[in-house]
């Protein structure tokens, strides 16, 4: 059986010469299904939305972007790590990545339109202006945990490049399995997994350090 990376040369191929590939490109990213659903699943956890049965929809989704537009826009090689190899399979899983965010974005949206133009105030809506004073206090709390995060895993970038390679591509790039993490970065599963855990151990260590001092401060 071919690998991923060779089918997809040969549709590539077929592509170029005006051959049918939609039944090759059916078959490679049928072996991805899997791994979308796991991407889905983690933006509805970010989200807090959704359910099992979107999968399908975002995959369906996904799959015709990587036919009309992805086909033409990859290059082979990695946004976050110049000079790495990419997989044709870790850019379809940031196609189905954003396809899961701008559904459920919009969703929100929907949900909490906001006031109208000209409406006027009403006594019920009170509520409501209590909740979305929560909602932004939250909002800001996110964003400053963001900063905090980012903040950790620079310094990781700085003082443990190994290890932030691995993490960037395990957490931030959509590569969900340590088999493609070790192939990516050229190094063995087992070391992937190291590399995974003693980066989580950083970082949380970073974090504490950051929440110590704003304290002391």
């Amino acid at each position: 059986m071919l690998t991923d990376d060779e089918l997809f040369a040969d549709i590539a191929r077929r592509r170029a010469e005006g051959l049918d590939f939609k039944r090759p490109l059916g078959e490679l990213v049928a072996r991805w299904r899997d791994h979308a659903g796991s991407v889905v699943r983690r933006v509805q956890g970010a989200f807090m939305r959704g359910s099992p049965d979107d999968a399908d929809e975002i995959f369906q989704d996904a799959v015709g972007k990587f036919l009309s537009k992805g086909l033409d826009q990859f290059r082979g090689v990695s946004e976050h790590m110049p000079g790495k190899a990419a997989s044709p399979r870790t850019f379809f899983l940031r196609i189905v990545k954003h396809c899961a965010i701008d559904r459920y974005r919009r969703d929100r949206e929907d949900l909490d339109p906001g006031a109208r133009p000209g409406e006027e105030e009403r006594e019920e809506s009170k509520p409501e202006t209590a909740r979305s004073v929560a909602a932004h206090a939250a909002k800001e709390d996110r964003a400053e945990a963001q900063e905090e995060y980012w903040a950790a895993f620079h310094r990781l970038q700085a003082e443990h490049p190994n290890e932030a390679a691995a993490w960037d591509l395990y957490h931030h790039q959509d590569v969900d399995d340590h088999g493609e993490c070790a192939r990516l970065l050229r190094i063995s599963v087992a070391n992937s997994y190291k590399r995974v855990s003693r980066a989580q151990a950083y970082l949380k260590l970073y974090l504490l350090e950051a929440r110590r001092l704003s304290e002391e401060s």
